[in-house]
């Protein structure tokens, strides 16, 4: 890509990051039906796993400032082998009413990425 908009534009040079990913574990689910007085059923999922990485390990790009000396910029390094685990409910409060909370992690030497997630879904 390239930005107009004076001696601030910047400019990147072509780069394709490849990554591939193999993952082996194990998930599970289990369903607990009017657990809270006839509100409706509660899904419990969890997932433990295994995965490895293949390819470039760092994103990075060559990056310039219109009529400046290019630079390197360099992404968070992906782990080539981590640990895997997920775990989240899911209650149908309402006829078409979902809420969710959830958590999903990687483990790896290098690199961690951890996320905590809530959610509201309603389908008619």
């Amino acid at each position: 890509f390239t930005e107009t908009g004076g001696a601030s534009a910047l400019a990147a040079f072509g780069r394709t990051d490849v990554v591939e990913t193999a993952t082996a574990g194990v998930q599970a689910q289990a369903v607990a039906a009017d657990l809270f007085g006839g509100a409706g059923p509660l899904l419990a999922r969890g997932l433990i796993g295994y995965r490895r990485a293949f390819g470039d390990g760092v994103p990075a790009a060559l990056l310039a400032f219109r009529g400046g000396t290019a630079f390197r910029t360099a992404g968070a390094a992906l782990a080539r082998d981590a640990a895997l685990a997920s775990v989240g409910l899911d209650w149908q409060v309402a006829p078409g009413a979902l809420v969710g909370l959830s958590y999903d992690g990687q483990l790896g030497r290098r690199a961690q990425d951890h996320a905590v997630k809530g959610s509201l879904s309603y389908r008619w």
